[in-house]
């Protein structure tokens, strides 16, 4: 027989975080999925914070350091099929975020850019990235940073390339 003092309900068992998988032949690409979940939940915490949402935070960045660009280029950009981009160009022209508009030299394209409120969300948006990025590498030294930094970018170029 268990006594009381053993006894312990459901809501006061610790709940237990669940890291994940690691598939037998591919730990990096299991604990990079992790990581990736991790990093987005993260994010997407942060941004809600700053009062902007995801990806519209992407498009605002690109758009800040590019100026002006053709829809297709942020399509490409984004990675994104053209719908859900427009579906997002959409919801950033209801938040005033972006305008677009016809471009100059070719009626068919449509060129995308930020309105003054989104200018000034722009600075939001990347603190919330700096953020994320502190509390990211908080545990790694600066050779450990630079090391991840160089084999992710190889990682990212060998499978653009596949």
């Amino acid at each position: 027989m268990v006594n009381n003092s053993q006894q312990r309900s459901a809501s006061e068992v610790e709940p237990q975080r669940h890291v994940g998988t690691s598939i037998d032949g591919a730990p990096v690409g299991s604990l990079l999925l992790q990581v990736t979940r991790a990093h987005a939940r993260l994010g997407t915490e942060l941004l809600q914070e700053a009062g902007v949402v995801s990806p519209h935070e992407i498009v605002l960045l690109y758009l800040d350091e590019h100026g002006p660009v053709a829809q297709t280029e942020l399509v490409h950009y984004m990675g994104r099929d053209r719908s859900t981009v427009t579906a997002t160009l959409q919801a950033m022209e209801r938040a005033d975020l972006v305008v677009r508009s016809s471009s100059p030299t070719d009626k068919r394209a449509t060129t995308v850019a930020l309105t003054d409120h989104g200018r000034e969300t722009v600075p939001r948006a990347r603190a919330a990235w700096v953020e994320l990025e502190r509390r990211t590498t908080s545990p790694l030294t600066a050779d450990q940073k630079n090391a991840l930094v160089e084999a992710l970018a190889l990682i990212r170029d060998t499978l653009n390339q596949a």
